[in-house]
This record gives structure tokens, sequence and C-alpha cells, in this order.
């Protein structure tokens, strides 16, 4: 068996499925094999692809979007470890692969390397440290098994459910190792919805795609093991952040704030009311100060947003 499966979701992507799968082809040092799936296009479309890369290919039957194709090419895969790729984006270089498999020891479960984003003037920017997106991320499939780890069913922010499930049960056996190494390249695109100046989407659709996967990802570390420290952390840096996307919509987008708030109160009814009034007490400062909000207004401010919120007097 070989060691890698490199798993790739496919939709009306005919332009720039060629380019990925080079960068895929070109990888050395690390045996893989290549998931390429369709999600919902005619079957045998993309059979051509064949002729020029060693792939698999198999048809979903109906779009389902991006989580559904994913969760199908862990499912019907069998490799020990596995890396995600989008059918627009490439991989950086030939040792990309290897890079994000070398750091894996008896210990880590979980390898996020950095990776650049082209932005649309085609300059790069480095993102470092992200425990958001795919990119660059290679995960034990063993880990994955043991804790049931899935995609939520949603078209938007399915990365953040999936990473969010890994980071809640990682621990000193089974850790996430953030790695410097840059192996994957984000491209642009320019009728991407997500990368855009789209309001509509970064303030409406994108927050409830956090919102739900965020809740998902939750309530099932929280069924299966209860709740802890760790967890509640989670859960008060995932409202801080949906306060940081309150606050920029503000600014950037006023008429699209009443979305925010919205999911912003589903979030709060769905986890965040479950968390106990002391851990909230004694986190609070330090968690604020981990999302960069760390002066005494942005308490003060945090505090009002969130008896808004909950419905309670500030």
């Amino acid at each position: 068996m070989k060691e890698v499966a490199v798993i790739i979701p496919a939709y009306k992507c005919h332009d720039t499925i060629q380019r990925t799968l080079h960068s895929i082809s070109m990888q050395s040092l690390i045996e893989f094999n290549t998931y390429l799936i369709v999600d919902g296009e005619e079957k045998g479309s993309y059979d051509y692809l064949k002729d020029f890369f060693d792939i698999e290919i198999h048809y979903l039957d109906k779009n389902s979007g991006p989580a559904v194709a994913r969760q199908t090419g862990i499912d019907i895969s069998q490799e020990p470890f596995i890396s995600f790729i989008d059918a627009d984006d490439t991989y950086l270089s030939s040792l990309a692969l290897y890079y994000q498999h070398k750091h894996f020891t008896d210990n880590i479960v979980l390898v996020s390397c950095d990776f650049l984003e082209e932005k649309k003037d085609h300059e790069l920017h480095l993102r470092q440290n992200d425990m958001v997106w795919m990119h660059g991320k290679m995960y034990r499939r063993e880990f994955l098994d043991k804790y049931d780890i899935r995609f939520n069913d949603t078209r938007a922010n399915e990365d953040v459910g999936f990473n969010t499930q890994c980071q809640c049960y990682a621990n000193k056996d089974e850790q996430v190792y953030l790695a410097q190494d840059v192996t994957y390249m984000w491209q642009w695109r320019d009728n991407s919805t997500v990368r855009t100046d789209n309001a509509s989407y970064a303030y409406n659709q994108s927050i409830e795609g956090y919102v739900k996967n965020k809740v998902y990802a939750f309530n099932r570390v929280i069924e299966r093991n209860g709740d802890n420290e760790d967890i509640k952390f989670f859960i008060m840096s995932s409202m801080i952040y949906i306060f940081k996307k309150y606050l920029a919509s503000l600014f950037k987008a006023p008429k699209q704030s009443k979305f925010v708030m919205k999911w912003a109160k589903t979030y709060y009814k769905a986890v965040y009311k479950q968390i106990d009034k002391a851990y909230i007490d004694k986190a609070l400062q330090t968690v604020l100060a981990k999302e960069g909000l760390q002066k005494p207004e942005h308490l003060e401010e945090f505090n009002k947003w969130m008896a808004q919120i909950s419905g309670n007097k500030a």
C-alpha cells in the first residue's frame, strides 16, 4: 500500500484541473495515490485525464459540495495518510508531500504546513500557522478513524468544522504539528466567491457556514468526550472570532451586520451558553488577548455585545 492518499474534490474545473494534476504528478520521495472525486457532473466527463495522469476517478450522483466529495475520498481510500488539494490549486514544489509527511512521528496526527495565497494582483501572501483551511495539511487516517472525525454536509466553511474536531481531540500523545515548510499555493480565481470582495458571502454565507460547522464540531466532540477547559477555550475563541467579524461588518458592510448578529445568537444558544460562568470569568481576558483584543475597552465592548447576544441587560 502506498503512503498517502491525495484527494481532490472536483466540480466544473476542466480549465484548471490539469495544472493541479501536474503539480501532484511531479511529487517525489513519497509514494501516493490520487483520487479525483467528481461532484455531480456527467459520468465519464473527466475520464480523458486518465490518458495523462495516474488517477482514480469517482463520480457522485448529484452535486453535494466539497465536504461530501472530500469525505467520499476519505471513505474510498485506504492509505495511512491523507492530503487534500483543491482542483484549482497547486502544490508548491516536487517536495510538497514529502515535507508534509516528514514531520510525522508516533505522537503526531496532523501536520499543518504554511501556504502561499495568491492575491488578485498576483502578489503572494504567506499564511502561517493556519488551522482553518485544508491547504498544506496532512492527516493520519488512524486518528480520524479513532475519533470518527468527519466533514459536515455544508457548502461553506466545512474545513473549519473538520479541523476543529482534530484540534479538540488532540492531546499530548496525539499532537498537531505546525510546520514552517511552505508546501501549497492557493491560486487566485476571478469567479471565486470566497476570494473576491463579496460582502454578502463574507458576512452572511461565510459566517453561516462557520457557525454551523463550529456547532457541528463541538457537539460531536462533547457528545463523545464531554467538555474540558481546552474545548471551552476553543468555544470562547470562536465566539470572539464572530465578534471580530461583527466589528468588521460595521465598517465594511453595515447592512450585513444583522446577519452576523443572527448567527452569533445561533452560536450562543447552540454551544456558548453551555460554558460555566466561572470559566468565562477566568479565561475571557486570556482568550481576548490571544485573538488580538487585549485592551481594556475590548473587554468592555465584548461584554456589551454579549449582553445583546444573550438577551441579558448589560
